[in-house]
């Protein structure tokens, strides 16, 4: 999975863009307590314990 599809899925299920850190951008869900951070790396792959990880914190 890329960045920008990890970006995508996080925002369809609710995630929206709280502030741009220096390398990341830090999303906010309303229901949640916690944040999630994605690289801008746009079109790079995520590596795949990572992209497990923040897919369970997203909800998928």
């Amino acid at each position: 999975m890329k960045w920008n599809e990890l970006r995508r899925l996080a925002e369809k299920n609710g995630w929206y863009l709280w502030r741009n850190g220096s390398k990341h951008d830090i999303y906010r869900h309303p229901e949640k307590t916690y944040t999630i951070h994605i690289e801008r790396h746009g079109s790079q792959e995520v590596k795949s314990g990572l992209c497990t990880k923040l897919l369970k914190q997203i909800g998928c």
